[in-house]
């Protein structure tokens, strides 16, 4: 069997949830121009801030938040046809970045008061282009390295006006963050996909929207290598929910680097197709060589 024959095996009920999503948007219709889709959005905004004031603007596609303005045109082609799950997942997301853009909406008092709910975030370019006002660090070629408070349903960036605040070295605040997903990483799952008695490759998908943030945990990535049985590995984090690993010299090395490729394209939440190399130490991208031995 080939390896994306696995990825397909694997995935199964995932293809299910798909077949289900078309359904949803089938049945949704053009709920843009019609409304339906703001409502859903300010009452997802009236759930996350509770006594905040919505305003609805003539324009369907807009409402109002405090002195901002959202459009939601952007949002709707993103979530349109996901199913309910994660059509509300994807908006949750982008009301976080909307509220950072517009300033703490609630009291994140000074670091001592946030620490432990501090987790990192790891995004793509897009999003810091558009929102530069969040805290981050370059991660990767590819990758940023953000802050995130969380809470049982959303979490909350952290943005440059926020650090400031708390009058903290960036590094402590990072340091923080990092320790904390650490500690809850001791019980994030991850699938083994083994062929002929020897492990393939593994699959990351622990369900609380941090497994490629799982890239600067080197504890978990030490669980996937040694579970996989060899003294290095390749990963890659093309979705915020999933994160793959094999073995760096594995025969396969070439598919699964494509798969990881295609799950970026077919999303939702993605991240990035860059590669990286975990030996037990550090995580590292993969160079021009050891990515053109991937077919890169």
């Amino acid at each position: 069997m080939s390896i994306g024959s696995f990825f397909r095996t694997w995935c199964f009920l995932a293809l299910i949830c798909v077949s289900a999503a078309v359904l949803t948007g089938a049945a949704w219709g053009d709920a843009l121009t019609d409304g339906r889709f703001r409502e859903e959005v300010a009452a997802l905004i009236r759930g996350i801030r509770p006594g905040v004031k919505v305003l609805l603007e003539a324009d369907p596609a807009q409402l109002s938040v405090g002195t901002k303005t959202i459009d939601l045109t952007n949002l709707y082609q993103r979530v349109h046809g996901l199913s309910e799950a994660e059509r509300r997942q994807e908006v949750e997301e982008f009301l976080a970045v909307a509220f950072a853009k517009a300033g703490p909406a609630s009291d994140t008092g000074d670091l001592a008061t946030v620490r432990s709910r501090l987790r990192p975030q790891l995004v793509p370019d897009e999003i810091l282009q558009q929102y530069k006002m969040l805290a981050h660090r370059r991660f990767s070629e590819t990758l940023h390295v953000v802050y995130v408070l969380d809470e049982p349903n959303r979490y909350q960036y952290v943005t440059r006006d926020m650090l400031a605040g708390w009058r903290v070295d960036p590094a402590e605040v990072e340091t923080a963050a990092i320790a904390n997903l650490a500690a809850t990483s001791r019980d994030a799952p991850f699938h083994l996909v083994v062929g002929d008695g020897a492990p393939l490759f593994a699959i990351a998908d622990p369900g609380d929207d941090f497994a490629i943030a799982r890239l600067l945990v080197p504890s978990y990535l030490d669980e996937i290598r040694h579970a996989l049985k060899t003294d290095s590995i390749t990963l890659a984090g093309p979705t915020r929910n999933l994160l793959l690993a094999w073995p760096s010299g594995s025969s396969a090395r070439r598919d699964l680097a494509a798969e990881a490729t295609r799950y970026l394209r077919a999303g939702p939440y993605g991240r990035s197709d860059e590669l990286f190399r975990f030996d037990g130490h550090q995580v590292r991208p993969l160079n021009t060589m050891e990515r053109a031995d991937h077919g890169r």
